[in-house]
């Protein structure tokens, strides 16, 4: 399917992200070099990929889902606005420890680390969901016309963020978070 191709190099950025935030929350349980501007710059990558790129795609998702037919209360669509919903509260909890942890609070550091082990389980299990559930029904309805108006809005998407940001930005990011990580231990 053309539009589980298109999202797959957003998929391998994020599942690289993921496991570069759960190395840290590992690394957070037991290890004093830990900082709480990991956890931050983490964030700032979650707020502006995820939550400002990806989910945008998932809404085009969503809305091919609901012109065919599918409620949005249960099943395929409440899915993916739940995971969103749970990975967003995550997120949000994870940038309001972190910085308390960054402002002298140690008690913050926990919280950090559920914060961070409660978003990359939710996401995990939503790439999971995507992959597993949500691209079979999309491939199994849509037209080839439907998926080049996917493609399409994918695509305006992609050109509006990279007119706003320098190139590889978001590698450049996560390379840094991995850095980082390989510094504490």
């Amino acid at each position: 399917m053309r539009i589980a191709r298109k999202l797959n190099a957003d998929y391998e950025i994020i599942r690289r992200f993921i496991a570069v935030l759960g190395g840290g929350m590992i690394e957070l349980s037991g290890n004093k070099l830990a900082r709480p501007g990991f956890f931050i710059m983490a964030h700032n990558f979650i707020s502006e990929y995820i939550e400002g790129r990806l989910f945008k795609k998932e809404e085009l998702l969503i809305k091919a889902l609901e012109d065919l037919g599918f409620p949005t209360d249960n099943g395929a669509i409440s899915f993916i606005r739940s995971a969103q919903q749970k990975s967003s509260e995550a997120a949000e909890h994870l940038i309001v420890a972190a910085k308390q942890w960054q402002a002298g609070d140690e008690n913050a550091r926990m919280d950090v680390g559920w914060a961070a082990s409660e978003y990359t389980s939710t996401f995990r299990q939503h790439l999971e969901r995507l992959k597993t559930l949500i691209f079979p029904l999309l491939e199994q309805n849509l037209t080839i016309e439907d998926e080049h108006k996917i493609a399409e809005g994918f695509n305006t998407i992609i050109f509006e963020g990279d007119m706003q940001d320098t190139p590889n930005k978001y590698e450049k990011m996560i390379e840094m978070l991995e850095e980082e990580l390989y510094d504490w231990r």
